[in-house]
């Protein structure tokens, strides 16, 4: 069939058609395949690494697929480059909705998942991507582990990229060492149009894109088969530690005999198999080595193919659904009914007075907050660390908590974290979907390195936020303890739900704007982590009497107060206390120390 030539709907709906796609940084490849797999049409559009090209990139770019297509198709497969997680693909999900607002099958992945697909199919196996980037990527048992992967800033080892660096740095030693450069650099002038070296590296810091790196590597590649020795050197280098990576996710998933398919544009020159595969041997992985020749868009086609994988129109929207008028804080509040119509004295008055219901909340909660306060208290005592997790509202107080306890309390960075579902992005702008990623969360945790001695504290106005679900789950599983604040009351562990060590239930009722959780729900647990984290500071011994002594005078009027907490401590002057202060660092406590060490006794 002529791939320009359009089918009928009726033929679309008899037989069916798969849409594969496959998205990298630099081009998208698309492929329309029968049920049975013959070919109706491909072609590759530009470049769709999700995390560079957003949402509204992302439409485009389908759309422009979608105007290409013979027919409809029954199932889409497609996977991107950028999608690490669940928040990214649900808004791949949600544009190939838009797009093909009739699709009831869609399956998507990041580009290493179509990669294991066009390799192994559904079973296990190993893939080795070398291209203007690198990664690893393994399923064992079903569950897809990578290595690498990271981009060139953090390393992608073996890729066209860092052979090109490799080379450039290379080339730059020689010269330095021998007084002039090695032979590989006239590859390296001839490809950049560069009169000499110091040219060359002109045009390296002019912002040029990594692709612009990678293209050195056919003449490097050409150099090191001719027997040039740094060329050599270099991609040896370069392979052998690409190798390494996927020796390591090997032994790491305890693989003693993997099965390897390379992808990628590098491995399709014979001289930088031979090297890799050797590098493999020299580790004692090589047995099982094939080159992949199969497209990823085919292995995206496979993924939709695959029943286990798909899932139905509408199954997502049941999985997330929730009874939001079971929540207390979207109930309507009966006491501001009718505010767009009232004065701005009168909207004042309502505010104020609604205040009460906090102060209400904390009374009703205290021995929950006594008991949490005293799981904070004794994890701080102990070495450990306290982390507030959250999301929205509850995720920003918890950083804004976090954050006050270095210039505060004179704590180190790392001893009171925060946790936030959609990252520091997320403090300015909402961040789709990040909330719902409950393995996000897990992972967050897991990084982070939680042990028995660390606390968790998940911050939830609903009690339900998956992400901070997430991560309750597995920092108890990692043993560390764990505490629940919530404006939910009601708040009860659900069968095979999380559990955690203590919970603080906030009655604050129905908001005076329904749902809106930054006011009495925020307020309230603003109030909840100043009590646990300044409780935990007083047992660590960061505060005497009633005084701010671990200050740190980071401005003239934090200097002003550290001046005078040293005068009232030991009842020098002004000038006597400054000088201490200045001599001891300015640390109040030292500064104290200093000047009762030389005091004398009156006579």
């Amino acid at each position: 069939m002529h791939f320009g030539a359009r089918v009928k709907q009726g033929n679309a709906k008899e037989e069916g058609s798969i849409l594969g796609i496959e998205g990298g940084g630099t081009k998208t490849s698309w492929i329309l395949l029968r049920a049975g797999g013959q070919k109706l049409a491909g072609g590759v559009v530009g470049g769709s690494n999700v995390m560079l090209v957003g949402r509204d990139g992302l439409r485009k770019l389908l759309r422009e697929v979608a105007r290409k297509l013979p027919e409809v198709p029954s199932a889409i497969g497609a996977g991107f480059a950028g999608v690490r997680g669940k928040m990214e693909r649900e808004v791949v999900s949600e544009v190939i909705r838009e797009v093909w607002p009739k699709m009831e099958r869609v399956v998507v992945g990041g580009d290493t998942e179509t990669a294991l697909a066009a390799a192994w199919g559904g079973e296990d196996g190993f893939v080795v991507i070398a291209g203007t980037g690198s990664n690893v990527v393994g399923r064992v048992a079903g569950k897809i582990f990578t290595a690498g992967g990271h981009g060139h800033v953090l390393g992608d080892a073996g890729s066209g990229y860092e052979l090109g660096q490799r080379a450039m740095e290379a080339v730059m030693r020689g010269r330095d060492r021998e007084g002039r450069a090695p032979k590989l650099a006239a590859t390296l002038l001839a490809h950049a149009g560069a009169a000499d070296l110091d040219r060359l590296v002109r045009e390296v810091y002019r912002g040029h894109g990594k692709e612009w790196m990678a293209g050195f590597v056919p003449g490097i590649l050409r150099a090191a088969e001719r027997g040039d020795r740094c060329a050599g050197e270099v991609v040896r280098a370069g392979a052998g530690e690409l190798a390494e990576r996927a020796g390591e996710l090997a032994r790491r998933l305890g693989v003693r005999r993997p099965r390897w398919a390379l992808v990628g544009g590098l491995f399709q020159n014979a001289f930088y198999r031979k090297v890799f595969r050797r590098a493999l041997q020299e580790l004692g992985l090589g047995a099982e080595v094939v080159r992949c020749q199969t497209p990823g868009e085919i292995g995206a086609a496979r993924m939709a193919r695959s029943g286990g994988l798909l899932k139905k129109r509408g199954e997502e929207a049941r999985e997330k659904l929730v009874r939001v008028e079971d929540l207390p804080t979207e109930r309507t509040n009966p006491r501001s009914r009718g505010m767009h119509k009232k004065s701005v004295k009168q909207l004042v008055q309502l505010f104020v007075s609604e205040e009460a219901f906090t102060v209400r909340a904390l009374r009703r909660a205290r021995r929950e907050i006594e008991q949490a306060a005293g799981v904070v208290a004794k994890a701080l005592q102990n070495g450990g660390r306290l982390f507030y997790v959250g999301a929205g509202t509850s995720g920003r107080l918890g950083v804004l908590d976090a954050s006050e306890m270095p210039p505060t309390f004179h704590a180190p960075p790392e001893q009171v974290q925060a946790i936030l579902a959609g990252g520091p992005e997320a403090i300015f702008r909402a961040q789709e979907g990040a909330e719902d990623d409950a393995e996000a969360g897990g992972r967050a945790v897991f990084e982070r390195r939680l042990g028995r001695r660390d606390v968790l504290v998940g911050l939830t106005a609903s009690g339900r936020t998956p992400f901070v679900h997430g991560a309750l789950r597995k920092g108890r599983r990692s043993g560390a303890a764990t505490i629940l604040v919530t404006a939910h009351p009601g708040w009860r562990p659900e069968k095979g739900g999380v559990r955690p060590d203590a919970v603080v239930r906030l009655d604050v009722g129905p908001e005076l704007i329904a749902g809106s959780t930054r006011l009495k729900a925020g307020t309230v647990t603003k109030m909840v982590c100043n009590i646990l984290s300044s409780v935990g500071m007083i047992r660590l011994g960061r505060v005497y009497d009633n005084l701010m002594v671990n200050v740190v005078p980071s401005n003239e009027k934090l200097r002003a107060r550290a001046v005078r907490l040293v005068q009232v401590l030991t009842g020098v002057g002004p000038e006597e206390a400054s000088v201490a202060l200045q001599k001891s660092g300015n640390q109040v406590t030292a500064a104290i120390t200093h000047i009762k060490r030389h005091l004398r006794p009156q006579n």
